[in-house]
C-alpha cells in the first residue's frame, strides 16, 4: 500500500529505519541508487540515511521522501509544510519549476508533494501539446508495399518478392508523429501511474494515454536529450521535455522485485540559493547597473601548453555611473559568530583583485525578518600594514517575509536599496 502523505525531513538530518514507514527494503534501495550516483546525494548510516545539502524529493517504492531546506537548527513539526511551500516557490522563481495559469487545476487538486506538483505540470504541458496537435516529422522507412513509392531495393525485392510480383520492397519517406519528441513524452507519461497514486493525476494520465498515438518504445539516455534540436514547430515541447528528462533520467527501476523503484529529483541548495538571489537582484536592478551570474576570468595557466584555471564568482554587480564593482557570493549556511570560513575569505580577496572591486559581499540567509538586511563590514589589509586595501562585508537577509510563512519576494529590492545607499554610492 502506497503512503499518500510524503515523509518530510530537513536537509542535514537523518531518517532512521522504522520512522514514518521507512523500512529496511527502502534503505537498501537508496543504498543501491546512491552507489550508482557516486554517493553524492546522501550518506547511508547503519540504521538509516543522513541527508546533505541536496533538497527535493525521492520516491522509493511505496514511499515519498521530501528533503526540505532549513535555516535555524531549531525546527518544529509545523515548519515542514511552510518550508515545502518555500522550496516550491524558490523552484518556480528560478524557473526550475515552471509556472502556468491553470486556475481550475489549482482549485481541484492540491499536490501532496513536490513530486506531484511536477507531475501535474508535466500532464498540463502534454495536454496543451495534444490540444494544438503533436508535431509530425518526415522519416525514412523500409518495408514491403503494395504500391511502388520511394526507392526500390532490388536485392531485397528479388529475395522477398520473387513470388509476389505485385509487391515492392522500397525505402521511402512517411510523414507522421513517430519522432523522438513524442516518443519521450509517451515514455514519461507511462511512468506517471507508477510514481503517483493520486486519483486526480491517474485519471488525467490515462485520458492522455488514450489520446496519444501508438509509438515505438525507445531507450532514453542523457545523449537523447543532448541531441534534441528545437525549432519553430517543437519549441512548445521544451517545458514538457525538461520535466520528462527529469523523470526518465532520474528513475531507476527495481529489477529484482519490482517493488522498490527509485526516482530522485534533487537540487543542491547552494545552487538554488545562488540562482534565487541572482533573479531577485536582476528584477530590481537600476537601469545603469549590470548584474552578471557566473562571470569567469582566467586565474592560472601553464607557461607552456594550453591548460588553465578560471575563477568564477556567483554574481558580479557593476554600477556604470560611478564605475564601482561589487562581488556577491551566496552561502546557504549560517556563519559562526559572523566570522566567515577562511576559504570563503580567500576566495573573496581574489575576486576583488581580479574584478578591481572595492567591496565584496558574502550573502547568507537569515532566520528572522528585518526591513533592512543585517550587515557587518570587514576589510582586507596588506601584510605588515593596517590600512585596508579593499573590503568584504557580511550580509544576512531573511528568506521569509514579515508573516514568517511565505518566501520573501522582495528581498532583491531590499538588497539593491542597501547596496545603492550604503556600499556603491
Amino acid at each position: 500500500m502506497r503512503n499518500n502523505k510524503p515523509i518530510q525531513v530537513f536537509e542535514h538530518k537523518q531518517l532512521q529505519i522504522g520512522d514514518q514507514g521507512f523500512m529496511r527494503s527502502h534503505w537498501e534501495a537508496l543504498g543501491w541508487y546512491n552507489e550508482k550516483h557516486g554517493e553524492s546525494f546522501f550518506t547511508l548510516t547503519p540504521k538509516g540515511v543522513k541527508f546533505n545539502q541536496f533538497v527535493g524529493v525521492i520516491q522509493v517504492g511505496n514511499i515519498c521522501i521530501e528533503i526540505l531546506p532549513k535555516i535555524s537548527q531549531i525546527v518544529n513539526q509545523g515548519d515542514k509544510e511552510k518550508w515545502q511551500k518555500v522550496l516550491i516557490d524558490m523552484l518556480r522563481e528560478c524557473r526550475w519549476m515552471q509556472v502556468y495559469a491553470h486556475e481550475k487545476a489549482s482549485l481541484r487538486f492540491k499536490p501532496n508533494s513536490i513530486l506531484e506538483a511536477y507531475l501535474e505540470l508535466f500532464l498540463y504541458e502534454c495536454e496543451q501539446l495534444l490540444r494544438h496537435g503533436l508535431v509530425k516529422r518526415y522519416r525514412l522507412v523500409v518495408n514491403n508495399c503494395n504500391a511502388l513509392k520511394g526507392k526500390l531495393l532490388f536485392q531485397k525485392q528479388v529475395q522477398v518478392n520473387s513470388v509476389h510480383k505485385e509487391r515492392f520492397y522500397t525505402r521511402h519517406q512517411i510523414f507522421d508523429r513517430e519522432n523522438v519528441f513524442n516518443q519521450i513524452l509517451l515514455k514519461a507519461l507511462k511512468l506517471v501511474p507508477i510514481l503517483s497514486q493520486s486519483p486526480y493525476l491517474k485519471d488525467k494520465v490515462y485520458n492522455l494515454l488514450l489520446s496519444f498515438p501508438e509509438l515505438a518504445d525507445i531507450v532514453v539516455t542523457q545523449e537523447t536529450f543532448t541531441k534534441l534540436v528545437f525549432d519553430r514547430k517543437t519549441s512548445g515541447y521544451k517545458e514538457a521535455i525538461e520535466i520528462a528528462a527529469m523523470l526518465l533520467l532520474n528513475y531507476r527501476a527495481d529489477i529484482s522485485t519490482g517493488q522498490n523503484h527509485v526516482l530522485a529529483i534533487l537540487f543542491d541548495m547552494n545552487d538554488l540559493w545562488e540562482e534565487f538571489i541572482y533573479r531577485q537582484l536582476y528584477k530590481s536592478k537600476p537601469a545603469n547597473w549590470t548584474i552578471l551570474s557566473q562571470n569567469s576570468k582566467q586565474f592560472w595557466k601553464l607557461n607552456i601548453g594550453h591548460g588553465y584555471k578560471t575563477i568564477r564568482p556567483d554574481i558580479v554587480i557593476h554600477n556604470q555611473t560611478n564605475d564601482t564593482t561589487i562581488i556577491v557570493d551566496t552561502k546557504w549556511k549560517i556563519p559562526d559568530n559572523n566570522i566567515p570560513a577562511d576559504a570563503d575569505l580567500k576566495q573573496m580577496f581574489v575576486y576583488n583583485e581580479y574584478w578591481l572591486g572595492k567591496n565584496a559581499l558574502l550573502l547568507y540567509p537569515h532566520a528572522s525578518y528585518n526591513e533592512q538586511p543585517e550587515y557587518f563590514q570587514g576589510s582586507f589589509v596588506k601584510k605588515g600594514k593596517t590600512m585596508a586595501i579593499h573590503g568584504c562585508g557580511i550580509m544576512k537577509i531573511a528568506v521569509l517575509d514579515k508573516s514568517n510563512l511565505n518566501l520573501d519576494g522582495k528581498m532583491g529590492k531590499r538588497i539593491i536599496e542597501f547596496l545603492k545607499n550604503e556600499i556603491m554610492k
